[in-house]
């Protein structure tokens, strides 16, 4: 990692010496500003004995971000649409690109412009659910659109289950999400999707939705790219590369056999929709000739989501992409972040 200049330091001190011990891990002024207010707003709404004790809680809150610690994971929360997200160590921190297709789904459901899905029942399945903030953006934004609704997250991690189950009745008893009922559920179970015993339980579903471990061995190894320091020190190896003993499927990387195993399993659970992130536009490519390969989806049509969906493109983001023999609409601004599937 770079050096910071001391002209900087000498810059960031004249705000604060908070500023200064952030700036290793935002590395830039701006960024340390706003991390600053939001510690202190996270510990102004924690009641603290004196205004000396504070100042102390946010002198060792900056202490642990500075050292290269996720923010979700020093605050132990983050915001995800209406949500709050409660945040731990061996779960990945949920991401803003994350909440923006999460949010743009449900809108698109709600507004009719998906097809194949005409009514207001539906059944979701959200494999790799970790905190469960994509299961449970979905959940609130539909709970109240839907006639009938059907949320299940997954994950093969414990832990994540745990957290997932925790964020749903942190946020019911804030009185952000409705309580389930009968007819509008949501929960969380712990399974291995490469496991057939296990997706054989699994119920037939509408919408199959994934942000799966898709980062290469080497990626995590040497840190290309946006695969920082900060993320293979503290987040979870396991939420992010795909593991050494995953099966293997001819002709598809390591980083993608995911993508490859899910779409086998949309094969039994027949949903109309299905939505991967992925890493970037060269794996968004990937992912779509594996769609192309499976029995189930190649006759779908796909779309590839930036990380904005919603906002107007920059003059330099084309709306396609020309892949083998046909083009891909490319819809939002940004980088390219997910793949959208439709029956």
């Amino acid at each position: 990692m770079p050096r910071l200049p001391p002209s900087l330091i000498r810059r960031a001190h004249a705000i604060s010496p908070h500023v200064v011990t952030l700036l290793p891990a935002c590395r830039d002024i701006p960024s340390a500003v706003t991390e600053l207010r939001w510690i202190k707003s996270h510990v102004a709404g924690v009641q603290t004995p004196s205004a000396w004790d504070a100042e102390a809680r946010v002198a060792r809150l900056c202490a642990r971000r500075g050292r290269g610690v996720p923010l979700q994971y020093v605050l132990g929360s983050q915001p995800f649409g209406a949500l709050d997200i409660k945040c731990r160590r061996g779960v990945l921190a949920p991401r803003a690109e994350t909440e923006a297709y999460a949010l743009h789904l449900a809108e698109m459901i709600k507004s009719g412009r998906l097809p194949g899905l005409r009514d207001r029942a539906l059944r979701i399945m959200d494999f790799c659910t970790g905190t469960g903030c994509i299961a449970l953006a979905l959940y609130e934004g539909l709970a109240r659109w839907a006639e009938r609704l059907s949320v299940t997250g997954v994950d093969v991690s414990p832990t994540a289950v745990n957290v997932a189950r925790e964020n749903l009745e942190h946020n019911v008893g804030a009185g952000v999400l409705l309580p389930p009922t009968e007819e509008k559920s949501i929960s969380f179970q712990l399974a291995d999707v490469f496991e057939d015993a296990a997706m054989a339980t699994s119920f037939q579903c509408d919408i199959l939705i994934s942000n799966p471990p898709y980062i290469s061995r080497k990626v995590w190894t040497y840190g290309y790219g946006q695969m920082g320091y900060s993320v293979r020190k503290y987040e979870p190896k396991l939420a992010l590369v795909p593991g050494d003993k995953a099966p293997t499927y001819d002709g598809c990387d390591h980083a993608d056999v995911f993508y490859a195993r899910l779409l086998d399993v949309a094969g039994r659970l027949r949903p109309k929709i299905l939505l991967f992130e992925v890493g970037d536009q060269e794996q968004a490519v990937r992912v779509v000739r594996l769609v192309r390969r499976n029995k189930y989806t190649r006759q779908a049509a796909c779309e590839l989501w930036r990380d904005w969906p919603d906002v107007t493109p920059e003059e330099h983001e084309a709306p396609e992409l020309d892949m083998d023999a046909e083009s891909v609409a490319v819809k939002g601004s940004g980088n390219v972040r997910s793949v959208l599937v439709f029956l």
